[in-house]
């Protein structure tokens, strides 16, 4: 009987916390003004910790990062583990799929996939080796890096190709 208990009020605590860290919506009976107050400080607290992780983007979006944050991970959930990563790579990623983004968040998106791989809709850190490239538009050069578990990082990268 007491592990059936147990298992209501894990549950009953994880549903708590994932509404204050989605904005909503809150058990009945709840306070909702401070229910509301508290989810606004963690969102704050939430995007301040993922401009920290991705200074890349904080540069790119200045004051709209909060705003561009909002729109993109309204209602997610906060993620486990080192959520600051994992909320800037889905803003980085959906900025990436809207058009050119600065060659330094390009390096800094292929630098955190060579780490971290998706698992059951998470980031996690790979244990493996990895391998990963990208252009850079700006500087027009392409890059090429391959990691492996206990060695140093190899890479390489191709200039501007074209006329002298």
């Amino acid at each position: 009987m007491m592990g059936a208990a147990r298992s209501r009020l894990a549950s009953m605590e994880a549903e708590f916390l994932r509404s204050l860290s989605s904005g909503g919506p809150f058990a009945a009976g709840s306070d909702r003004r401070g229910m509301q107050a508290t989810s606004q400080l963690l969102w704050t607290k939430r995007v301040r910790s993922m401009a920290k992780a991705w200074p890349e983007l904080a540069a790119l979006l200045g004051t709209r990062l909060a705003e561009r944050a909002a729109a993109v991970l309204a209602g997610t959930p906060l993620p486990p583990r080192d959520h600051a990563l994992q909320d800037g790579l889905v803003l980085a990623g959906h900025l990436e799929a809207a058009g050119p983004i600065p060659d330094s968040l390009r390096l800094k998106l292929l630098a955190v996939r060579l780490h971290h791989r998706w698992h059951l809709g998470h980031l996690v850190r790979r244990s493996g080796p990895a391998a990963g490239a990208t252009y850079l538009y700006q500087s027009r050069r392409f890059v090429c890096v391959l990691l492996l578990p206990g060695s140093r990082l190899l890479d390489f990268s191709i200039g501007p190709l074209g006329r002298r």
